[in-house]
């Protein structure tokens, strides 16, 4: 390493998972001093299992497509819809509007995949330390470094850019307390494992199976490694939990309740325990500014409906690593400099949200919206595929109004 210190950066990330560990990745290759911070030791336990193909180009820029294409993680070609009276709709390939090997992603194990990622930052240059975070240290308002956690004597990293990639842990976020609930999308989710759930033949058996249930909820079917499946459910809190915090019993409940998704898992056992979150949804008001920046989970996250969450993050990393680049060259580091990618990206956030909220919008449906307006079909799998950043989506989410509500202004 030809640092004087390791002591002295250019980027000190917070996490070391997708967000993290691609930002540096990207960064490292651009010739930049990259320091990742991970509390967790690795391989650790992580939900969010289910890529989309527009994850297909990033994999390529980072040099991992070669790991993807010989890893054991089954191959998704589509996503189904299932009715709550159990009405199979007609699979969204993405092949529809895409050729070749981009039509097909990867439902992921994410201890593995997790891991994979950043062994290949270590690889590609990035200095990665055990540790956490304790707090962000800031000089007039600007970001300078960071506080490591447990530390005797107080230990701290300086770096020219700070950058919060620590997900749900919002670590800024909370610092600063910018970080907020968004009340427009209150669910709650809970969800498990079991090995020997059926899968379909053919290129399905990767697929996604979204399971509706009456009232808005809905169940996520996931093919991962070593024939184990995840199961996870999505509904109003009230009605999934109540006033208790039971996520086992709520889950086994619905899942008990949806006979389309019990028919798969007749002869599956669960595994391991039921997990959960009472709120899923929430954002912060700032997502960067003098010498720091937010990406992945711990900018936002909205639903998972649309398995989104491991493509911004990715997204995000890619985005984010062009404006620091372009930041430290020109020496510039302000929150403008910093957060030059985040017009374009909030674009496609808010795309991605205004379908999720007409995936809870009782009267609308995939199927219904693309009987009426086939002509948007495409529109809707490049929503589905995750290709809305910086592309004009106008058409599409004129024909989704004339079906359902926009939503209010992000936060609002």
């Amino acid at each position: 390493m030809n640092s004087t210190t390791d002591n002295e950066w250019d980027v000190a990330v917070i996490g070391g998972g997708p967000a993290g560990a691609a930002l540096g990745t990207f960064l490292s290759r651009a010739g930049h001093r990259c320091v990742v911070l991970e509390a967790a030791h690795f391989p650790r336990y992580h939900i969010g299992e289910s890529l989309i193909p527009h994850t297909h180009g990033i994999f390529d820029r980072l040099g991992l497509l070669p790991k993807m294409r010989t890893s054991h993680f089954p191959v998704k070609h589509s996503v189904r819809f299932v009715s709550a009276d159990g009405h199979e709709a007609t699979p969204f390939y993405f092949s529809e509007t895409i050729e070749g090997d981009r039509a097909r992603t990867w439902q992921v194990e994410r201890s593995e995949f997790d891991m994979m990622m950043l062994d290949h930052a270590r690889e590609s240059g990035v200095h990665v330390r055990d540790a956490g975070v304790k707090e962000v240290l800031f000089e007039n308002d600007k970001a300078v470094g960071v506080r490591l956690n447990g530390s005797t004597n107080g230990e701290e990293l300086r770096a020219k850019v700070v950058v919060d990639a620590s997900g749900r842990a919002c670590v800024i976020g909370r610092q600063l307390h910018l970080r907020e609930e968004l009340q427009d999308l209150r669910k709650a989710s809970a969800w498990g494992y079991y090995r020997g759930g059926k899968r379909l033949p053919g290129i399905d058996a990767g697929e996604t199976t979204m399971f509706m249930i009456p009232g808005g909820g809905w169940f996520w079917y996931i093919p991962l490694p070593d024939d184990i499946v995840s199961v996870g459910i999505v509904a109003d809190p009230h009605y999934l939990l109540g006033d208790s915090d039971d996520m086992e019993t709520a889950f086994l409940r619905e899942v008990s309740k949806c006979a389309a998704l019990s028919e798969r898992l007749v002869s599956a056992e669960r595994i391991g325990p039921v997990r959960g979150s009472r709120q899923l949804a929430y954002l912060n008001r700032q997502t960067s500014g003098d010498g720091w920046v937010m990406i992945g989970d711990a900018r936002a996250f909205l639903d998972p409906i649309y398995s989104s969450g491991l493509y911004l993050a990715l997204g995000s990393a890619e985005l984010a690593a062009g404006s620091i680049d372009a930041a430290l060259k020109s020496g510039d580091l302000s929150a403008a400099k910093l957060g030059a990618f985040e017009p374009a990206l909030w674009k496609g956030v808010g795309i991605i949200r205004q379908l999720i909220h007409a995936f809870y919008d009782p009267e609308f449906s995939f199927p219904k919206f693309a009987r009426r307006f086939p002509e948007q079909r495409a529109a809707l799998i490049d929503c589905l595929i995750g290709d809305v950043v910086g592309k004009d989506m106008s058409s599409f989410t004129a024909a989704l109004e004339q079906m359902t509500p926009p939503p209010g202004p992000l936060g609002g």
